[in-house]
């Protein structure tokens, strides 16, 4: 037999013989792992989006449920720094430290902690907010 021939027989088998060893290594009537959405996915349903534009944050007041949802949505031309009060330790309420967005994207966040809170831009401190989560 041509060496070529034998080499893809070898080589088919080595890859059939693989794929049976890894199903093999499941137990039986295990699904295969699907991956888990990130938790600040921006598929998620909001119950309020907080917009930020050249203007600053829009609307200025928002109020919540404790476990809602709210997107944080950048459409100014620059990063914005979304930020707990207060400014610049933010520990009143770490699920409003949500980071930098870029311009054109948004991040969504579970707020769970209850009462009123101020946020900022951590990069343009004056450009501010207030949540109520209920």
């Amino acid at each position: 037999m041509n060496n070529k021939i034998i080499i893809a027989i070898v080589a088919g088998v080595v890859v059939v013989g693989g794929a049976i060893f890894a199903v093999s290594q499941r137990p039986s009537g295990t699904p295969a792992a699907t991956p888990s959405p990130a938790p600040n996915t921006q598929n998620a349903q909001a119950a309020a989006t907080i917009t930020y534009s050249a203007n600053g944050f829009s609307p200025a007041t928002t109020t919540i449920k404790s476990g809602q949802s709210v997107t944080f949505k950048n459409t100014s031309s620059s990063e914005v720094q979304v930020d707990s009060d207060p400014h610049p330790i933010h520990t009143d309420n770490e699920d409003l430290n949500v980071g930098t967005i870029a311009p054109g994207q948004s991040k969504t966040v579970v707020l769970t902690k209850k009462g009123a809170f101020g946020l900022h831009n951590h990069l343009n401190p004056g450009n501010t907010a207030h949540i109520t989560i209920q």
